[in-house]
Parts: C-alpha cells; sequence; structure tokens
C-alpha cells in the first residue's frame, strides 16, 4: 500500500531489526530522480527499534526512503549491510465541494 503524506507533515518514520545494529541506522529519503532530499541519524527506541521525525517534502510527487544499519557478526568476523526501502507520495488533499 502507498503511504500519502501532506506536504510539510512530520510523520514518525520507524525501523525494527531482528539483530541489533553496530550503531543507530541512518535514515534517507531521495525524490523520484534519485537525488538525496534529507538525510540523518535515526533514534534508538530500545535495542532493536529506531525512529526518525520526517518533515515531508513540501514539493509534491513520489519519493524513496531508504533505511541503512549495518551489523557485525563476531562468529564470522563480517559485517553485513541491511536496508529498507519504500516509496511514498506527498500530495495536498483537495476538499470536495
Amino acid at each position: 500500500m502507498l503511504m500519502t503524506f501532506e506536504p510539510g507533515d512530520t510523520k514518525q518514520m520507524t525501523f525494527q531489526s531482528s539483530v541489533q545494529p553496530d550503531s543507530a541506522p541512518s535514515f534517507a529519503v531521495y525524490n523520484r530522480d534519485g537525488t538525496l532530499v534529507s538525510s540523518f541519524t535515526s533514534t534508538a527506541s530500545g535495542s532493536f527499534n529506531y525512529y526518525a521525525m520526517y518533515t515531508m517534502p513540501t514539493s509534491e510527487g513520489f519519493y524513496v526512503s531508504e533505511w541503512i544499519a549495518q551489523s557485525t557478526v563476531s562468529a564470522v568476523g563480517s559485517t553485513f549491510n541491511f536496508k529498507k526501502r519504500s516509496v511514498f507520495k506527498v500530495a495536498t488533499t483537495r476538499s470536495i465541494q
């Protein structure tokens, strides 16, 4: 399901993981051309849950949000990247008269 948000609204975006990341995941938003609109580090809400308060762009259109986390598995000595992407739309709600 495509989520739709109003321009300029602030929403809480969340990330849950089954493994604890080495540090807080980063959250980024790209426009439909792939240009970075915003990027910052999330806030922890427990060991496996993170959130980012994000104010939507004022330009209507489609955007891609991306979470990136890293976790090191000491048993194999490797670091793995975890990515979660989703598409959302920014549009003004028009009233029906």
